[in-house]
């Protein structure tokens, strides 16, 4: 018998050899990731082509949450842990075994973010008509009276915050952020494992809690706060609605077009986010039929919408423009108003359409 054999035969005292109960655990992950994969594979099927996102998309929204995740990490050991703990590392992929990225909420959010950024990026640059006027956003911030320079540089201010390593931390509405924060905390007290007591659990949640605090405090300096104190500041009357929401789609700045989206309408910004995004831009266009801006003023808002976003359909957007002629006013409005209800009644009410109840 040679070395290797005698060292892989059994134990002639009748239990397994040493190497047993690793490979026997070996065994039992493959087995487990067999069936995960299984179950991975039947949920992608199952997804429809018309909901698959594209590769781009789907990099975007990972690199997203590992940005968030990442900032959080960072903040929270440095409040526990500065030099360091044994055990603490990436905590996503033990927040992606747990389940964390099929939270809806959660993954809509990031979702509608790397969109948005995407729609920023494709827009075409406008060449002004006077190439020594500044842009909209420039023009406010040097304008002579205080209540509008002031938000204006606000928000410029806010806009080169948003660009720093930290501000991943920052992403995403407070309730979807606290939440986020407890699962990033849960999963470095469970990878600190046995080697942690209960003072590293005590200061883990003190230094979410203090996280929340600051994020409660700071939530006013943030780009949608600050692009929506601007478009209150600018109160445009209803006959300039057009011009300056063209001014802000012309200068790419796509927060204070939806704030000024969401104040001509009256709807939240979560509202306006999603008639900005849907592709075949239905919605957007009765909201603006409801704001009676003109046939030409939609259809440059929606042509530049195209533009930036290959994947919509420029015909299918022509044929529903020239719809809009057909369409009154007041049916325009009604739909408005159903976006002004609030998002948990409707979507509550889409749940139970959808069951078939009446």
């Amino acid at each position: 018998m040679s070395l290797d054999m005698a060292q892989s035969a059994p134990d002639p005292r009748g239990g397994p050899a040493p190497g047993a109960p690793d490979l026997l655990a070996r065994a039992a992950a493959a087995e487990m990731h067999d069936r995960a994969l299984h179950a991975a594979t039947a949920r992608d099927i199952a997804v429809p082509e018309a909901l698959r996102l594209d590769e781009r998309t789907r990099a975007g929204v990972r690199a997203r949450l590992e940005q968030i995740v990442g900032a959080i990490e960072a903040s929270l050991r440095r409040a526990v842990a500065p030099e360091g703990f044994p055990g603490m590392g990436p905590t996503l992929p033990l927040l992606h075994a747990a389940g964390l990225p099929a939270d809806p909420a959660l993954a809509g959010e990031l979702l509608a973010g790397v969109r948005l950024d995407q729609l920023a990026a494709g827009l075409p640059h406008h060449a002004p008509e006077d190439p020594a006027r500044p842009s909209l956003l420039n023009r406010l911030a040097e304008h002579p009276a205080p209540a509008l320079s002031e938000p204006a540089r606000a928000l410029l201010l806010a806009e080169s915050r948003a660009r720093s390593p930290e501000a991943g931390r920052w992403r995403l509405p407070l309730i979807l952020h606290t939440r986020l924060l407890w699962w990033v905390a849960a999963a470095m007290r469970e990878q600190a494992g046995s080697m942690a007591g209960v003072a590293l659990d005590a200061a883990l949640c003190a230094a979410v809690r203090a996280e929340c605090a600051l994020a409660e405090r700071c939530a006013e300096d943030q780009v949608e706060a600050a692009a929506s104190r601007l478009a209150a500041a600018i109160d445009p009357a209803p006959q300039e609605h057009a011009r300056v929401l063209l001014e802000a789609m012309r200068d790419r700045r796509v927060p204070l077009f939806l704030a000024l989206l969401a104040r001509a309408a009256d709807i939240d910004m979560a509202a306006a986010r999603a008639l900005l995004l849907d592709p075949g831009a239905e919605r957007l266009l009765l909201v603006l039929h409801a704001l009676e801006l003109s046939r030409e003023g939609i259809a440059e808002l929606c042509f530049a919408l195209c533009n930036a976003d290959p994947a919509r359909d420029l015909a299918a957007l022509a044929d529903a423009i020239d719809m809009l002629a057909s369409v009154e006013v007041q049916a325009a409005r009604d739909q408005l108003t159903l976006l002004r209800l609030p998002p948990e009644y409707r979507a509550l009410r889409m749940a139970l359409h959808g069951t078939g109840a009446r």
